[in-house]
């Protein structure tokens, strides 16, 4: 039984720490990224504003399908726990006609600046279309 799916839709988001398409433009994605532990700082915090414990670089790997042919925007926002991170303006995109789907693989720094979930959460033309997230906890 197959189902075909109308409209644009979110294939799939996660996180990595590298990337590589071969000529064949197969996708590979290496250190998965579901969970970050972190150290306990070892001393208190100082100064203001929030203390960055970590930077977490990451590679954002998504892919949209179901998109009419045209102009179109794509925005990825980020939400941190404890932390306004500056999003990116919404990207112009053009979808050709007889593309099924695109992916896009986007690289980030994040700071942590508390234990929680990281989120990355990806609009089309405004609409949400779903999230990739990690979890960073203390060191056990």
């Amino acid at each position: 039984m197959t189902s075909e799916r109308s409209g644009v839709y979110l294939k799939y988001a996660l996180f990595c720490r590298a990337t590589a398409e071969d000529a064949g433009d197969e996708l590979s994605c290496a250190g998965i990224i579901d969970l970050v532990d972190i150290e306990m700082p070892s001393e208190p915090p100082s100064g203001s504003g929030p203390r960055v414990l970590a930077n977490v670089d990451v590679q954002l790997v998504f892919c949209i399908a179901g998109a009419n042919p045209g102009e179109h925007t794509l925005e990825v926002n980020i939400r941190a726990p404890g932390a306004s991170l500056s999003s990116p303006p919404p990207q112009q995109t053009e979808w050709e006609d007889g593309i099924f789907f695109q992916r896009w693989i986007k690289p980030f720094r994040i700071p942590v600046t508390r234990l929680g979930r990281h989120v990355a959460a990806i609009a089309f033309d405004g609409m949400p279309l779903g999230e990739a997230s990690f979890l960073v906890r203390l060191k056990p």
